[in-house]
């Protein structure tokens, strides 16, 4: 049973009405709902966050021309996400504050991870190449605003002593003892100076990580990377050699991020273990991207289950679903799109005009051929 939490304004303006945040507000957790321990969880995985100035101005005619508002864009797909125990995405963007500015150097208004928790996200990870866009202090308030609200957060620290609590982050959900890790190939405008902390590729340093987390003893160890080439649809040979070492070093199931399209999701056999599960990259989550294979992306979605001591990979499939982009008057509005409820109930997206659907088809179609490699 998914968790449930009421969200409570700290800063600045809520208004009711909308779910509308004004401005950088954040809002904090009151409160969890207790949930018994189960023999089965499930986790949905998705992949890249962006905040393109589009996306702000779209934000903002949802808001009424007044505030920031972002929860509409998730409007279609939100019961599927909280449906599920756990659920993961990849921020790649900062939370700075004014300017708020898109490509190269990201900074999107709070109310975005209003959104994302509205929509049922509780983990949000952040060593990606944009997590530096707006130096140390971006990173800093980036970390402020996702402690403020709620989130559980790895990838990026303050300190030292941030790192070492949440490296790896361990999660007890129902009874399952998760371990997420999560790292990146670099960041694009500057590396963090001390004390800030972002996890690099290393294989050294993710070997020592490793090593460590097994000492904790979770019940299973997720690594989610930030790798690639973007724009590809095909992994390259690092992604694999990385997602072997990964595996032979006692990762369960690794999630990939950053080349902005979906590519395969394979598994990887292990010496005396179960098998790895790879997904080399989500696609994007939501973005101003059009172009063909990066207007969408899939939700990974995992049920593990234990028996006894033993937890082990139950199921897993994989949920395309398109990010609807269409005019209202001078701006540009956001709606994301589960293609297989489009298809079933075409009549509950009046907004998808015929170009539209030809689009969203294409995207599915190409997803399949990509995805399905296992």
């Amino acid at each position: 049973m998914k968790k449930k939490y009421l969200l409570l304004s700290i800063m600045f303006l809520i208004l009711p009405q909308t779910g509308c945040t004004s401005g950088n507000a954040a809002v904090s957790e009151a409160g969890t709902e207790h949930v018994a321990e189960t023999d089965s969880i499930r986790l949905i995985f998705v992949g890249d966050v962006m905040g393109h100035t589009t996306q702000h101005k779209g934000a903002w005619r949802d808001g009424g021309d007044s505030c920031y508002n972002f929860i509409p864009t998730f409007q279609f797909v939100k019961e599927y996400i909280s449906s599920a125990d756990l659920a993961v995405a990849n921020l790649e963007v900062t939370f700075d504050g004014e300017p708020y500015t898109g490509y190269p150097a990201f900074s999107s208004p709070t109310s975005l991870s209003v959104a994302l928790k509205d929509a049922g996200f509780d983990l949000l990870v952040t060593a990606n190449n944009h997590i530096m866009d707006r130096g140390v202090k971006g990173l800093e308030r980036t970390l402020d605003a996702l402690e403020i609200i709620g989130f559980a957060h790895t990838g990026s620290f303050r300190d030292s002593l941030a790192w070492k609590k949440n490296n790896p982050l361990i999660m007890n959900i129902n009874g399952f003892r998760l371990a997420f890790l999560n790292y990146t190939y670099a960041t694009n405008m500057a590396a963090p100076r001390p004390p800030f902390i972002v996890n690099y590729l290393d294989t050294m340093q993710i070997a020592s990580d490793l090593d460590r987390c097994r000492a904790m003893n979770p019940d299973y160890i997720i690594a989610c990377v930030h790798w690639g080439d973007e724009y590809q649809n095909d992994e390259n040979e690092t992604q694999r050699e990385q997602a072997d070492f990964l595996a032979r070093n006692g990762c369960n199931l690794i999630v990939g991020s950053h080349p902005h399209v979906v590519q395969p999701m394979k598994k990887i056999a292990v010496q005396d273990a179960d098998s790895a599960l790879v997904a080399y990259s989500l696609g994007n989550f939501v973005s101003n991207q059009r172009w063909r294979y990066s207007d969408g992306g899939v939700m990974l979605d995992v049920t593990l289950t234990k028996t006894g001591d033993m937890v082990s990979l139950q199921s897993f499939k994989y949920e395309p679903f398109w990010v609807h982009r269409y005019p209202d008057r001078n701006v540009q509005i956001y709606r994301l799109i589960l293609v297989d409820d489009f298809m079933k109930n075409p009549e509950n997206y009046p907004d998808v005009t015929a170009p539209d659907e030809k689009m969203l088809l294409q995207f599915y179609r190409d997803t399949r051929r990509f995805a399905n490699e296992f």
